[in-house]
């Protein structure tokens, strides 16, 4: 597998450090870190790191979803885990065999993650304490997978879109983002000639100190405001930087998860060339649109009683007559049928 970048010394400083949890208990990382936040790792022993143990349906969600599409064994794969918080999925998937480095800026969070790596053995589980915003390949290398999950939606323009650039940099095939989305507009920002919208969402208040942020787990560490992006916004994005395709994960399932939560599953490929038709493959990527109108069957719209009153009795003459005027007017969806039915229907008069 791939191996790490960074400076030897610095690893064994780091190394060294982490060494001291091998001793801890849990009630003494607890004392001196606070208790775990969310995410609840089994220990052995009827013992997980937040008791009593808790259903992490978004855990089974990521390394199903990575196991599916990464193209290789658990075991044979490189991961990456950006602002792992407490280490849960990267542990996982260092349970798994896959080579793991985790990424967490707060010390509290990072000394949870190592506890439990020292205690489950995991000897292909690398932490370090950095700022994800410093990502590169040249830092950290490559990776088969990354995970990004609970962190895109803690950062501001420009830093969103320039990380999503870096991690597009270090991926050499999946990246799954878990994160949340504006459901409107409100703002727009320009990055490298593109337009992307979104909202604004405070993070800390602004008299809020550096200590005070640190403090808060769950929080951006350093902006008061954050952007959050449209499913659109972000869907371009991700085309914009080079990903060849781009999902939305609904299985394995996440019962109760909010509407503006999603999983996306972005993909680095190749580009296919299109051989059995030039004008397709000469025409360029079309960006997803803000706010564009619901394209339906004409069978999935419900009609009012007049509509289907007129549409059973009107000769169809009459209709044909009055169908341009309704959808000038909008009060009609634009006619969607295939110029070769509407050919036939012409001969058969």
């Amino acid at each position: 597998m791939g191996g790490h970048n960074l400076d030897n010394a610095l690893v064994k400083k780091m190394d060294y450090n982490s060494n001291l949890h091998k001793s801890l208990s849990i009630d003494r990382v607890v004392e001196t870190y606070g208790e775990w936040t969310a995410m609840s790792i089994y220990l052995g022993d009827d013992q997980y790191t937040l008791m009593p143990g808790k259903v992490d349906y978004r855990l089974r969600r990521l390394v199903q979803v990575a196991s599916d599409l990464v193209g290789k064994p658990l075991n044979q794969i490189r991961v990456l885990d950006l602002a792992c918080l407490e280490g849960h999925y990267g542990i996982e998937f260092a349970l798994h065999g896959s080579e793991v480095v985790g990424i967490e800026i707060r010390e509290a969070n990072l000394e949870k993650a190592r506890f439990a790596k020292h205690h489950l053995k995991l000897d292909n589980l690398y932490l370090y304490q950095d700022d994800v915003r410093n990502l590169s390949k040249e830092k950290y290398s490559s990776f088969d997978l990354v995970l990004c999950s609970g962190m895109l939606y803690h950062l501001k323009p420009p830093d969103v879109f320039q990380f999503v650039k870096n991690i597009y940099e270090v991926c050499e095939r999946v990246v799954l983002f878990d994160t949340f989305i504006s459901l409107s507009d409100r703002k727009s920002v320009e990055f490298e000639g593109k337009t992307y919208w979104g909202l604004d969402y405070v993070e800390h208040p602004e008299e809020a100190t550096a200590e005070d942020k640190k403090r808060d787990l769950w929080a951006s560490i350093d902006n008061t405001i954050s952007l959050w992006m449209t499913h659109a916004s972000l869907s371009n994005l991700v085309a914009h930087v080079g990903f060849t395709s781009f999902y939305e994960c609904y299985v394995p399932t996440m019962p109760n998860n909010p509407t503006d939560r999603k999983t996306y599953v972005a993909i680095k490929g190749k580009p296919v060339k299109l051989l059995s038709s030039p004008v397709t493959e000469q025409t360029p990527h079309v960006d997803i649109p803000e706010n564009e109108p619901k394209k339906v069957h004409p069978a999935q719209i419900k009609r009012s009683p007049i509509f289907q009153f007129v549409k059973k009795t009107f000769p169809q003459p009459v209709k044909d007559m009055i169908k341009p005027v309704l959808r000038s007017l909008r009060l009609l969806e634009q006619d969607q049928t295939p110029e070769f039915l509407k050919k036939q229907a012409k001969s058969d008069k």
